[in-house]
C-alpha cells in the first residue's frame, strides 16, 4: 500500500501515528501490526480495509468438476444414478 501511495516509510508513519522502524519491521515480516495500527496506515495510504470470508472448493471437489465437464450429458445422469445409489446405501448403513 505504502508504494503505491507514493510514500516514504518515515511519511507513512507520520501520517498513521506510528514509527518508521515500525513500518519497516511489519514490512519486512517481522512485526504485526494490530488491526487498529492497519487501519491507520490504509487510511495513510488512501485506503479502506475490509474483511471477507469466502468458501474455498476442496481440491477433490475441483477435479471431480473437471472430470464431470469432461464427460457427456448422459454420461453425466449416468454418474449421478450411481452417486445416488452410493449415497443411499451409505445412508442406510449409518441407520442400521
Amino acid at each position: 500500500m505504502r508504494l503505491s501511495a507514493g510514500l516514504s516509510q518515515r511519511r507513512l508513519a507520520q501520517l498513521a501515528g506510528t514509527s518508521q522502524p515500525a513500518v519497516a519491521r511489519y514490512e519486512q515480516g517481522h512485526a504485526t501490526p494490530s488491526w487498529e495500527t492497519l487501519e491507520r496506515v490504509a487510511v495513510a495510504c488512501g485506503k479502506q480495509l475490509r474483511i471477507s470470508a469466502e468458501a474455498v472448493p476442496e481440491q477433490h471437489d475441483l477435479e471431480l468438476a473437471r472430470i464431470l465437464l469432461d464427460l457427456t450429458p448422459l454420461e453425466r445422469l449416468r454418474a449421478l444414478r450411481r452417486y445416488s445409489r452410493l449415497h443411499r446405501l451409505a445412508a442406510e448403513g449409518e441407520a442400521g
